[in-house]
């Protein structure tokens, strides 16, 4: 009991405010079948970026501002990585080297303009620029996820209707057609067949395609693999267009906010690939730095890429000439985001009435080949088909 209260006075800092650390984290056996348990998403990096802004601007010190964010953040694992930051501070650890060391939540960019705002004594203005990015970021990233997302939704209904219809309404169908001994038309006879494929091996079939996702996880862990499906990406027409301009226009706007913050060049350019989220584009952007380091002016470097359209590279050099390079590339992130709000526009609006038909015509293929036999039938029992004086071979 001593040795505890000595450790909670230890931990008194500040106006006698207690900074105790967040304890062990009580998980649920639930959270052990989630994937995404412990994960910081952007949306709670904001939060933090926020608050620590306001903070920090109110005159709030660091270690204080540091223990208070640890108890307001809801992950366990960013609370812990927040209280051993403000550790680190205590214990003589610049600030920006504790971001540096949890690179893989914050990222280059974030520990670099850190380190800026820290150098130059003005940390609240780098943690509201910081705030400012990574909201147009969280913005710019739902809308394109939304975009990618609705055809992806859409796909999985049509496909539980058609499984539904095929597990469950097909074997009614072909139970009453086998009971009157016909032979069934090919359109029909198909569609059975493939009901009864589906029903019988529906769980070999579900096992295979959960094997097929762990299989295809694993080799994107790898860097040929990564390579691979990022290009696949880029070359799936109009979503791969979109996720280019996507990642362009973040680009554009990190490398302006560095920029802006006083941070040199080559620096600048290097943080900002490493940010890229598409290996086929890291690259490339990887090539554009050699040639800047070569002497080679930005704009003329990016141009030999082909990342951009014409006009995008003539403003950047408008902004090298003009020495107002961070304004220029603000605007072409700006003018890569109108374009991405046209194209998701575009595309919400396509996708819906091509679905439509798509699941109709699905659909009506299925009704059509139940009801042929049906048809058939009623014709035999009207005596349409037994031969009458209008059949072939009757009189």
């Amino acid at each position: 009991m001593a040795e505890d209260k000595q450790k909670k006075d230890a931990a008194k800092k500040e106006g006698g405010h207690s900074l105790e650390g967040p304890g062990d984290e009580n998980r649920s056996i639930a959270s052990y079948l989630n994937p995404f348990h412990g994960h910081i998403g952007l949306g709670e990096r904001l939060l933090f970026t926020k608050y620590f802004s306001t903070l920090t601007k109110a005159g709030i010190s660091v270690l204080r501002s540091l223990g208070t964010l640890s108890r307001q953040m809801k992950t366990w694992r960013f609370k812990k990585m927040i209280w051993d930051m403000k550790d680190d501070v205590e214990g003589g650890m610049p600030l920006n080297v504790c971001f540096k060391r949890n690179e893989d939540t914050f990222g280059m960019l974030y520990a670099n303009l850190i380190k800026v705002g820290e150098e130059s004594g003005r940390l609240y203005m780098v943690l509201e620029r910081l705030s400012s990015l990574l909201g147009r970021q969280i913005v710019l990233r739902r809308r394109v996820l939304s975009a990618l997302a609705y055809p992806a939704i859409i796909s999985l209904v049509a496909g539980g209707v058609v499984l539904f219809l095929m597990l469950f309404v097909i074997p009614q169908f072909a139970n009453l057609f086998q009971q009157f001994n016909q032979e069934l038309p090919w359109l029909t006879q198909t569609v059975i067949d493939i009901s009864n494929f589906l029903g019988r091996n529906v769980l070999n079939l579900l096992a295979a395609a959960v094997a097929f996702s762990i299989i295809i996880y694993q080799i994107n862990q790898t860097m040929s693999g990564r390579r691979f499906f990022d290009w696949f990406k880029l070359k799936i027409p109009v979503f791969g267009g979109l996720l280019q301009k996507y990642l362009i226009a973040m680009y554009a706007r990190n490398l302006s906010t560095l920029f802006e913050s006083g941070i040199n060049v080559i620096s600048a350019m290097k943080i900002s690939n490493e940010a890229v989220e598409n290996v086929i584009i890291q690259e490339a952007l990887n090539s554009v730095v050699n040639e800047v380091e070569g002497g080679i002016p930005i704009a003329r470097a990016l141009a030999k890429i082909e990342l951009m359209p014409e006009l995008s590279t003539q403003m950047i050099e408008v902004g090298e000439e003009s020495g107002n390079l961070d304004e220029m590339l603000e605007k072409v992130a700006e003018f890569y985001e109108d374009e991405i709000n046209f194209l998701i526009d575009q595309i919400t609006a396509l996708v819906e009435p091509v679905f439509i038909v798509i699941i109709g015509t699905i659909v009506g293929f299925i009704v059509l080949a139940m009801y042929l036999p049906i048809f058939r039938m009623a014709k035999v029992v009207t005596g349409g088909g037994s031969g009458g004086p209008g059949a072939p071979g009757g009189l």
